[in-house]
């Protein structure tokens, strides 16, 4: 028992260090000087793996002190208990991945599943904070921090190229209204927070930019990602040779995160003792690199919802109709619940499929009118 990591770090009785401290200052000194001195590390750390994953790996491939070989794992950094690190470093050597896209947090999902129930936002918050589902300063698991995190983590190991955290498009559920669930609910969807990684199709199926984004999306209720509960956590992978699979479990909690951790130990101790120094037969093999640089585009396609907050005048759904006209985008349909006070009533629209470029500039022109009572929220709204 000790509080300073350099007691740990000089002992030469202690081959593996498991860090669970959080954050990238003193956890990645740590982590890095500890691979440097021959021993092997398994974190649960996302943040330090999505800013530093190359630095680490370029470590660990150049061997420890006394030309050691050291190992890293990571499992328990994204999705608690589901094993999606070990299925995407080794279950697609073969294929070609299209998308990953997932519930990476299982706060912000148990928070929206209250607020699909009629909960208001801060209400459900204070109780998921009350039950140690968020921490006092939530700001990571509300704002889409963590999931942006974690979605750079998975494009890593699904398309070989570092996406840079800070570069990810992140927008959290803090606009999110009742009012939106009752849409959605009329459109036979649901709302989930998702984290998505995803080849842009029209510049061709495998070779185009990779677009990686957080946002809060409407999910028909059909799709496997709808029946996601409580603080539960999934994954589905569009690949070429396997088409879509899927990947649920639980997504936090001390025995999905243990669990990781000790398949991890288990892993680098079933390594040392087999004297496998074979790079082959490495438990935790370098995310691949993609043969060719990958363009980083986060001006996806997507189909949309986008909800107007409006002072009740006349002409307004035309002049909607007009706005999206001159941003180039198309309307699918029109959804007004009966108004119960007209200084405050809304409308959702729902668009065909554009660029979030072209949504972001017709809510821009939208919330300048004189009707507007503030910005059109707007998510992603997933194709059937």
């Amino acid at each position: 028992m000790t509080t300073d990591p350099a007691d740990i770090l000089e002992d030469p009785t202690i081959d593996i260090v498991i860090e669970v401290m959080g954050g990238v200052g003193l956890a990645r000194d740590v982590v890095l000087e500890a691979l440097k001195r021959g021993k092997s590390v398994v974190t649960a750390n996302k943040a330090l793996i999505a800013e530093c994953l190359d630095e680490i790996h370029g470590v660990v491939m150049g061997g420890g002190s006394g030309g050691r070989k050291v190992y890293f794992g990571y499992e328990a950094a994204v999705c608690g208990g589901i094993p999606i690190i070990e299925v995407l470093k080794g279950c697609f050597v073969g294929d070609l991945v299209n998308e990953v896209m997932g519930i990476c947090n299982g706060t912000t999902n148990y928070m929206l599943g209250k607020m699909e129930e009629g909960a208001n936002y801060n209400d459900v918050l204070k109780e998921a904070q009350d039950l140690g589902y968020a921490e006092a300063d939530p700001t990571a698991d509300v704002e889409g921090h963590d999931v942006r995190a974690k979605i750079a983590i998975l494009a890593k190991l699904a398309f070989g190229t570092t996406v840079p955290p800070h570069s990810i498009p992140c927008k959290g559920i803090a606009p999110i209204l009742p009012i939106d669930f009752e849409y959605a609910k009329l459109l036979d969807c649901t709302i989930k927070l998702i984290g998505t990684a995803a080849r842009l199709s029209q510049y061709g199926e495998h070779d185009g930019p990779l677009s990686v984004y957080v946002s809060p999306k409407l999910i028909p209720n059909k799709h496997l990602l709808a029946s996601i509960s409580g603080c539960g956590n999934a994954v589905t992978v569009d690949s070429s040779n396997l088409g879509t699979t899927s990947y649920t479990g639980p997504g936090a909690g001390r025995f999905p995160t243990a669990n990781s951790i000790v398949s991890d130990i288990h892993r680098i101790a079933s390594a040392t003792t087999n004297n496998n120094e074979s790079n082959n037969n490495n438990p935790f093999p370098t995310p691949p690199s993609s043969p060719s640089p990958i363009i980083l585009d986060h001006d996806y396609a997507s189909r949309f919802y986008i909800r107007v907050s409006f002072q009740d005048e006349l002409g307004i759904i035309r002049r909607i109709g007009e706005l999206a006209e001159g941003c180039g985008v198309s309307i699918y349909s029109v959804l007004q619940n009966p108004m119960k006070d007209r200084m405050f009533a809304d409308c959702v629209v729902t668009t065909e499929e554009c660029r979030v470029s072209q949504v972001e500039e017709l809510c821009k022109v939208i919330g300048e009118e004189s009707f507007s009572n503030f910005g059109p929220l707007f998510m992603p709204l997933l194709s059937d």
